[in-house]
């Protein structure tokens, strides 16, 4: 069956996207996770689309098709699932809002991120932007199990799915590979003081408790850092925190749980 034409599942009706990448994730003995990590889409999502419960999309045919060796099938598919849309379309002016249904969600976590520019951003800029977001979507993720009541055994996990849902570990490869060494320097220390607040959940730190709020501050402090480094990668000029009114970028003169009274 040449690329080209629509797969079939042995009946009269073309597979489907989630069929079809059903069948090769499982032919090339892939978990949903394992393929995750490789296409940086969430492990949820990937499952919404094999079940036919998300749509799916070219970039994502794409990835699968790279990550898969298909050599082309599921991209294909697509294409033929929506014939009037060109394969690679070239934006001719600012890209128009996504429909609600694109945007991005806890699902596709910076995997679907756009940003409001006519042009795509370079490898370095876009791998640190992606990097960013993925730190901020990781530790919202993180604050909600900080906040569940959980067993032990389920917070370990919950954690633990939060930071690999986030797709973290790809954005950051990503980062380590195209960012100039300012920006790869300030994501590492983010990363590494949000892998802190993982450390800390698992073993039991509530949301409230000391325990959180004694790694939270410092990577509140680092995620700053690093978007002040991709502001100057960006030829931004830098932002202090007296700017933005706050004695520092700790977060610890807002925060009613450290007993600190917020600046007005």
């Amino acid at each position: 069956m040449a690329v080209t034409d629509p797969p079939r599942d042995g009946t009269e009706h073309p597979e489907s996207l989630g069929e079809c990448l059903r069948r090769h994730r499982q032919a090339a003995n892939l978990s949903l996770a394992d393929l995750a990590r490789r296409v940086n889409y969430s492990r949820g999502y990937l499952s919404k689309v094999e079940t036919g419960r998300a749509p799916g999309n070219l970039a994502l045919a794409r990835r699968c098709d790279q990550a898969l060796a298909t050599g082309g099938a599921l991209a294909a598919l697509m294409r033929h699932a929506s014939p009037a849309a060109p394969p690679d379309p070239a934006p001719a002016g600012p890209p128009a809002r996504a429909p609600a249904s694109d945007r991005p969600t806890a699902d596709r976590p910076g995997a679907e991120t756009a940003l409001p520019t006519s042009a795509p951003l370079p490898p370095g800029l876009a791998s640190g932007v992606a990097f960013m977001l993925a730190l901020d979507a990781t530790h919202g993720a993180l604050r909600r199990v900080a906040g569940d009541d959980l067993s032990p055994p389920r917070r370990y996990d919950a954690a633990n799915r939060a930071v690999h849902d986030a797709a973290l570990y790809v954005a950051r490869e990503q980062l380590l590979v195209s960012a100039t060494v300012p920006v790869v320097a300030a994501g590492e220390a983010a990363f590494l003081r949000l892998i802190a607040i993982r450390d800390a959940i698992r073993t039991g730190a509530a949301l409230a408790s000391p325990e959180y709020h004694a790694v939270y501050h410092p990577f509140a402090e680092s995620l700053w850092t690093f978007r002040m480094a991709l502001r100057q990668a960006f030829g931004q000029e830098p932002v202090t925190p007296a700017l933005l009114d706050r004695i520092d970028w700790s977060d610890r003169e807002r925060c009613a749980d450290c007993g600190a009274v917020a600046r007005r």
